[in-house]
């Protein structure tokens, strides 16, 4: 029984930290693009499409992950606290990650390619397929997402592929493309899309490892 109220709890956590993490980037996009008075990175649809068609399918699998090996060597949770110490620090940090990819690919468009309807569409690629790479940092906020151990959720799996086929429909499929104001992009692009979808994923695993490491060593004070 506390077994599993642990992993309701955790599960919890993670489905609040991904949506939020996201709707963080979302509002820190349109905030800077009203401040510095740019040309919109991306629309009101697009985060409309993101956040009801890709992100909550993840949410949803997420809410049902298995219980990490190591569940009941956490610590108890305090009565009434979420929102447990770092939780907060965690989302604006992974928010930054994605509004950092998001804004790198609308400034390539802009600036290389010199074409807003074309940095407006790789933004919204980035935005919409790097949170759902962020998904699968959501499992644990200190393991690496290759670490065994974490049990597997091939719901999580389903709700990815589901959700990527989404955006693809969007941007390939030209009636979908002019709904959604989106332009083709080439393959150079796409390949900038991709890399950049990648950053938040990859950022987290490294502040993970820096994680580990301090833990080690107040554990290590401590002993």
């Amino acid at each position: 029984a506390i077994r599993e109220g642990r992993r309701v709890y955790r599960n919890i956590q993670k489905v609040i930290q991904f949506l939020v993490a996201g709707n963080v980037a979302e509002i820190l996009i349109l905030l800077l693009a009203v401040c510095f008075n740019w040309q919109m990175p991306i629309l009101a649809v697009h985060i409309l499409l993101i956040n009801l068609a890709t992100d909550s399918l993840p949410a949803v699998a997420l809410g049902v992950d298995p219980a990490s090996a190591n569940i009941m060597k956490h610590k108890p949770v305090k009565s009434g606290t979420l929102f447990e110490k770092g939780m907060i620090y965690r989302i604006v940090l992974h928010g930054l990650f994605i509004c950092a990819a998001a804004l790198a690919a609308y400034w390539i468009g802009m600036l290389v390619y010199e074409n807003h309807d074309e940095a407006m569409t790789m933004t919204f690629i980035v935005l919409s397929v790097s949170q759902l790479s962020h998904a699968l940092n959501q499992r644990s906020n200190t393991d690496s997402i290759f670490k065994r151990g974490q049990g597997h959720n091939k719901f999580l799996i389903i709700a990815l592929l589901a959700s990527a086929a989404i955006i693809a429909f969007v941007v390939f499929v030209p009636p979908l493309m002019d709904l959604f104001d989106l332009v083709h992009i080439g393959w150079r692009e796409w390949l900038i899309c991709i890399g950049l979808s990648l950053f938040p994923l990859v950022a987290v695993e490294i502040s993970k490892i820096f994680i580990r490491i301090f833990g080690k060593k107040k554990a290590a004070a401590a002993a």
